[in-house]
């Protein structure tokens, strides 16, 4: 079933899901007035919000190339993503001005059971959303979807630290608790979002592949480039789920054009075997421009 689904549909249930859990963390916060369930209703509007960004950006990203963006629209992905991480600081904020009001008066929350029983299911129901994205492959395909796969973790595990440092304000009859935890609870997400901004502008500004990645383009390249000299100025770049790679391939200098491209051709059937829907560009040089760098094929 996860198959069939789309990261566009993916993230629409992100929206409902998104929706469902911040009504019932609100309800949770009216009815108790504790400061540390108004920080978890926070950080659930916070993902109601970044759902319907998520959703624009998948579908920007999929629209193909044209003449204004000749690369595509993939990297709208990671636009959103950088705007989540910053909706994440500003509701950290948020929940901290909350806190220096709440903190010279505290108080144990009011209906207890049924706020915490209200949060705890809400925070079940992002564990278990979240899980379902991992277990799509979407969130390995896509950064959109990998950051809000990430932020319901982080969202499931904080309620499951709220309920534990109210039930034990409540036990020990210490309402102090209630505005420190919704300060810890700052703390943490203002932590993920400035990760989840810094993450993604990394890939913004073109972040280097993992070594392991560009060690096996590099054993491609020796293992399918017979008859070229070398290839070097290797360079990749990811774009949401497109990654462009480009290199100088060294040749012969008496080699036909048509037997240097049949070796592009080549390269180019690995490589794509390797990474599909990889964008390669291969500059053919002569044995004149050789750098004796890089990867060395013949």
């Amino acid at each position: 079933m996860t198959r069939t689904l789309t990261p566009f549909r993916l993230a629409q249930g992100s929206i409902v899901l998104g929706v469902l859990v911040f009504a019932m963390k609100l309800l949770a916060w009216h009815i108790s007035g504790s400061t540390a369930l108004y920080s978890d209703a926070l950080e659930s509007l916070v993902n109601v919000a970044a759902a319907i960004l998520l959703a624009y950006a998948l579908r920007t990203a999929a629209k193909p190339a044209d003449r204004e963006h000749p690369y595509g629209h993939a990297k709208a992905e990671l636009f959103s993503a950088v705007a989540e991480g910053g909706m994440i600081v500003i509701a950290a904020v948020l929940i901290l001005q909350r806190v220096l009001t709440e903190i010279g008066h505290p108080a144990l929350p009011r209906q207890a059971a049924l706020a915490l029983g209200l949060n705890g299911a809400g925070g079940a129901l992002n564990a278990l959303y979240a899980l379902f994205l991992h277990r799509s492959g979407a969130a390995t395909r896509h950064p959109a979807i990998a950051a809000d796969a990430g932020h319901l973790v982080a969202d499931a595990l904080t309620t499951m630290g709220i309920l534990v440092g109210l039930g034990a304000a409540i036990l020990l009859n210490l309402p102090i608790l209630d505005p420190i935890i919704a300060a810890l609870v700052a703390i943490e997400i203002s932590v993920i979002g400035v990760r989840t901004v810094l993450r993604s502008l990394s890939t913004l500004l073109d972040r280097a592949p993992s070594p392991l990645v560009t060690a096996r383009v590099q054993a491609l390249l020796r293992a399918h480039g017979a008859g070229a000299i070398e290839a070097h100025d290797l360079r990749m770049r990811e774009a949401g789920t497109s990654r462009f790679l480009e290199f100088h391939l060294v040749v012969p200098g008496a080699m036909s054009v048509a037997a240097a491209h049949e070796i592009c051709d080549r390269i180019e059937a690995a490589l794509k075997l390797e990474m599909p829907g990889v964008v390669i560009t291969i500059h053919v040089e002569p044995d004149g421009k050789a750098k004796r760098e890089g990867v060395l094929l013949g």
